[in-house]
C-alpha cells in the first residue's frame, strides 16, 4: 500500500454481495482488506488482503480497520454476532474510518429500535461518518444457495410467503449500489431500498426457475410453526430461524412487493430481472 492510498475494509467479503464487491472494487484498482474469522483459509476474490475479523471478538477490529478510510458492514447469518453489530460501528470512527456503506434489509426503517440491525441503523446514522445504508430486498440468489435443498430435494420450496409478491434484487446490483456509495460522493446520509425491477409471487418465481433451468420446480405455502421446523432442521438456530419467519411476515403482508429505481438512479443501469438472473444462472443446474 502506498502513502497516498487508503483501503477500504469489506465485512463479508465471502460472501454473496461482499465477494461481488471486492472483485468491483479491486477491479478499479482499490486495496481491500477482507474480514474474516479464518484469513488463512480466505478464498475470496484475488487482489484483497485477509485479515481477521469477528464480531465476537472485540479485539480484532481495530486491527482488521487498520488503514481504511471507508468500510462495507453487514450484519452476520449469526445470533449472536448479530447483536454485536451495532458496539462494532461505534467503534469505527475511532479507527479513522470516515464513510461506511451499512447493508441491512428492506423494511428495517420500520422495526423497533430495539432490533438489532435497526440499531445498528440509528448508531450510524446518529454518528460522525459519512454514512449511507442499503436496505435490499430478498435475493435472487437464494434460491441458488437457501432455497437450494428444497430444489433438489423434491422440486418444492416450502416458505411461509403467502401467496403475496417480492421484488427480488439480485446481489451483483446491491454491489454495485455499495460500490457507488463507497466510492463517488453524494451518496452520504442516503438510505436505499434494493429491488428489482418487478415484484413476481413465489408460484410465478417457480415457473421462471422452472422454464430457465429445466426442471420441475414448484412453491408450496407453509405456515410460521411449519417453516420454523423446516429452517431448524436445516440447520438454523432457533433464534435466526425466528427472525427469517418474521422477515417473512413482511412480505406475507405485502410489504416486500414494493418496486424502487434506486439501482438505475445510483448505478446508471436498469437491475437484473428475474429471468435474466435465472438464465444467467442455469449452468448451475447442469
Amino acid at each position: 500500500m502506498t502513502d497516498s492510498q487508503s483501503a477500504i475494509f469489506v465485512v463479508g467479503a465471502q460472501g454473496t454481495v461482499g465477494h461481488r464487491l471486492v472483485t468491483r472494487l479491486t477491479d478499479r484498482g482499490q486495496v481491500v482488506r477482507a474480514g474474516t474469522r479464518t484469513p488463512d483459509d480466505h478464498d475470496g476474490p484475488s487482489g484483497a488482503e485477509a485479515v481477521r475479523f469477528d464480531y465476537l471478538d472485540a479485539d480484532t477490529w481495530a486491527p482488521a480497520l487498520r488503514d481504511a478510510d471507508r468500510a462495507f458492514v453487514l450484519a452476520p447469518p449469526d445470533t449472536a454476532a448479530y447483536a454485536r453489530l451495532p458496539s462494532f460501528l461505534e467503534t469505527v470512527p475511532d479507527a479513522g474510518v470516515e464513510r461506511t456503506v451499512l447493508m441491512t434489509a428492506m423494511g428495517v426503517d420500520q422495526a423497533p429500535d430495539e432490533m438489532p440491525l435497526r440499531r445498528a441503523e440509528l448508531t450510524l446514522m446518529d454518528g460522525p461518518l459519512d454514512a449511507t445504508i442499503l436496505r435490499p430486498n430478498w435475493f435472487m440468489q437464494n434460491f441458488l444457495t437457501f432455497w437450494r435443498g428444497m430444489i433438489e430435494a423434491d422440486g418444492v420450496m416450502r416458505l411461509p410467503a403467502g401467496d403475496a409478491a417480492t421484488s427480488f434484487v439480485d446481489a451483483g446490483d446491491i454491489a454495485a449500489v455499495a460500490e457507488a456509495a463507497l466510492l463517488d460522493a453524494g451518496h452520504a446520509g442516503e438510505a436505499y431500498t434494493l429491488t428489482g425491477p418487478e415484484a413476481h409471487t413465489y408460484h410465478e418465481a417457480a415457473e421462471i426457475l422452472s422454464d430457465a433451468w429445466g426442471r420441475d420446480i414448484r412453491y408450496e405455502p407453509v405456515s410460521d410453526e411449519e417453516a420454523f421446523e423446516i429452517l431448524t432442521t436445516a440447520g438454523l438456530d432457533e433464534d435466526y430461524a425466528e427472525m427469517l419467519i418474521g422477515l417473512f411476515q413482511n412480505v406475507q403482508a405485502g410489504h416486500a412487493a414494493r418496486v424502487t429505481e434506486t439501482v438505475e438512479a445510483a448505478t446508471g443501469r436498469v437491475p437484473r430481472s428475474l429471468a435474466e438472473f435465472a438464465e444467467a444462472a442455469a449452468d448451475a443446474w447442469s
